[in-house]
C-alpha cells in the first residue's frame, strides 16, 4: 500500500507545530534583547538606591528580566537546536528550568513585598532555601552550558556565547569587586538577541529566494 495521507486534523496540528517552531526563536530573540535591557536598568537602579535593602522596584525588575530570560533560553535554544548536540540541549533544559523556577519564586517575592514589605524579615524555611539553591544551580550550569554550546554551534556569533560565559562568571565571582556585572550580563543577552534576529532575517531571505526560484521553474 502507498503512504497513508494525513488526516485534516493532523495536517492542522502539524502546521501549527511548524508555525510555533518558527515563531519561538523570534520571540526568544526579542525577549533576550528586552530582558538584557531590563538587567541594565536593574543595575542602574540598584546603584542609585540607598543602602542594601531590596525594595519592591528592584524585586519587580528582577522578576521581569528573569522571566524574559526564561523565554529567551527557550527561543534561542530552538533556533540552534539542530546544531546544538546533546550538550546544548541539556544546557537549554537546565537554563529553562532554572530561570522558570526562579521567575516563579521572584514573582512570589515581589508580590509579598508589595503587599507586606515588613513580612519578609523572617528566615525562609529550609525546604525553600534548598529549592532556591537547586534552581540557581540549574540556571548557572544551564546558562554556562548553553553559552558554550552556542560557541560550538556557530549559528550565532562565537563571540556572543563567549561574552555570556565571561559575564556570568564575573557576576558569580567578581560582583563585589567589579561594578556593573549585571549590566555586562544584560549586554551579552542583548548581543545574543540582536544576532539571533539577524540570523532569522538571513534565513527568511534565503527561503524567499528559493521560493522565487521554484516559482520561476
Amino acid at each position: 500500500m502507498g503512504r497513508r495521507l494525513l488526516s485534516p486534523s493532523r495536517n492542522v496540528d502539524h502546521d501549527q507545530g511548524q508555525g510555533f517552531r518558527r515563531v519561538l526563536p523570534r520571540v526568544g530573540a526579542v525577549a533576550a534583547i528586552v530582558g538584557g535591557s531590563v538587567m541594565v536598568v536593574h543595575q542602574v537602579w540598584d546603584d542609585r538606591e540607598p543602602g542594601i535593602e531590596v525594595g519592591v522596584v528592584s524585586s519587580a525588575l528582577h522578576t521581569t528580566w528573569v522571566t524574559l530570560l526564561f523565554v529567551a533560553f527557550a527561543g534561542l535554544g530552538a533556533l540552534q537546536r539542530s546544531a546544538f548536540g546533546r550538550l546544548g540541549r541539556i544546557g537549554t533544559v537546565l537554563a529553562v528550568a532554572g530561570s522558570g523556577g526562579i521567575a516563579v519564586l521572584a514573582l512570589f517575592e515581589t508580590f509579598s513585598r508589595a503587599v507586606s514589605p515588613e513580612g519578609l524579615g523572617d528566615d525562609p524555611p529550609v525546604v525553600f532555601l534548598v529549592l532556591i539553591f537547586a534552581l540557581m544551580g540549574c540556571y548557572i550550569a544551564g546558562g554556562l552550558l548553553f553559552a558554550w554550546a552556542t560557541m560550538r554551534a556557530r549559528v550565532l556569533p562565537w563571540s556572543a556565547g563567549a561574552a555570556l560565559i565571561v559575564a556570568m562568571l564575573l557576576k558569580m565571582f567578581a560582583s563585589g569587586l567589579l561594578p556593573f556585572t549585571l549590566a555586562l550580563a544584560g549586554a551579552a543577552f542583548i548581543w545574543l538577541g540582536i544576532s539571533a534576529l539577524a540570523v532569522l532575517r538571513s534565513q527568511r531571505s534565503q527561503r524567499s529566494g528559493l521560493s522565487s526560484e521554484s516559482a520561476a521553474v
